[in-house]
């Protein structure tokens, strides 16, 4: 049997023998190192995670399946405080019923078929070049900034460079940011071997075929945004062992250039548009389809390109 045509119930039901056999012949087949495989539990399902890796970048094993996509916002019944949330949001924006409003802002469902592949557990930044610690720029940033940095973790400048340190007070980690277009992002991955998600494989990836609103459930805190909750269901991983879907500032592009998940650039928290309305940003299906199609006109810009990259099964 290909790998790729390897279904979600098929993994699980191995036996972890054969489950470990299975994920070093993907690996060898791939030029992959199995990291390990262990079960996992997310939102009271549970799976079997395999675990690789490739020059420092970590895959998951996401089975294929032919999953329903999208959100049926008729479905959806919302917890007193979202309908609260959203009533003084509506009131204040001038907005349609809360579940036309979902409706509006979340895909159509829809179901695909899907294969089995490798998905990256990080989202992968383009625009960002790792520095060595003695690296010039690294020792120049460090001669000007001086006793300021006793005690600090992480400092970032205003050039884009951004230096993290250790409890001893040494460079850990460095690296520095650059602008980069859609085009030269994806560019970058192909360089790798690698491409980003689909739409369709970012939603199956995000919620592992929960068709709830969100891939925990409906329901979501209701005083603060999910910036203001360094805790919680969304900063887990999910149930394929991804950190995905966790920032609605952290948006990332797909191979449609005009849709974008898993956030909307943070504007709607930074704008204070309400809780309700800052957390829906995160639901698995979520489009700002006007956010989208500006993000890939002449005028849109964005500090960082993020892209979850794929390795596609053979």
């Amino acid at each position: 049997m290909p790998y790729a045509d390897l279904r979600f119930e098929q993994w699980n039901d191995l036996s972890d023998a054969a489950a470990r056999r299975l994920a070093h012949d993907i690996a060898d087949r791939h030029d992959l190192t199995v990291v390990g495989l262990q079960d996992t539990a997310y939102a009271e399902r549970s799976h079997r995670v395999a675990l690789f890796d490739r020059s420092g970048m970590r895959f998951a094993l996401v089975p294929g399946a032919r999953p329903t996509l999208g959100h049926d916002a008729t479905r959806f019944r919302p917890t007193a405080d979202q309908a609260a949330s959203y009533a003084d949001s509506a009131d204040e924006y001038g907005l349609p019923p809360l579940p036309e409003y979902v409706d509006a802002m979340t895909s159509p469902v829809r179901s695909a078929e899907l294969p089995a592949m490798l998905i990256a557990v990080q989202a992968f930044d383009p625009c960002e070049i790792a520095l060595a610690p003695d690296d010039p720029r690294v020792l120049e940033l460090l001669a000007s900034v001086g006793d300021r940095l006793h005690g600090v973790s992480t400092f970032q400048s205003g050039g884009g460079l951004t230096v993290e340190f250790d409890q001893t007070g040494q460079v850990a980690r460095a690296a520095a940011t650059r602008e980069v277009s859609y085009d030269e992002a994806i560019a970058e991955l192909a360089s790798h071997g690698l491409r980003t998600t689909t739409a369709d494989e970012w939603e199956w990836a995000c919620g592992a075929g929960a068709t709830t609103l969100f891939r925990w459930g409906d329901d979501c805190p209701s005083h603060g945004y999910p910036s203001d909750h360094t805790t919680g269901r969304h900063t887990q991983k999910n149930l394929w062992g991804l950190a995905i879907g966790q920032d609605p500032y952290r948006h990332e592009v797909t191979t449609e250039r005009t849709i974008v998940c898993g956030g909307d650039g943070g504007s709607t928290t930074c704008g204070g548009s309400g809780f309700f309305l800052g957390w829906l940003t995160l639901a698995t299906a979520y489009r700002d389809n006007e956010f989208g199609q500006w993000l890939a006109s002449d005028d849109g810009y964005a500090d960082e390109i993020l892209t979850r990259p794929v390795i596609e099964l053979s």
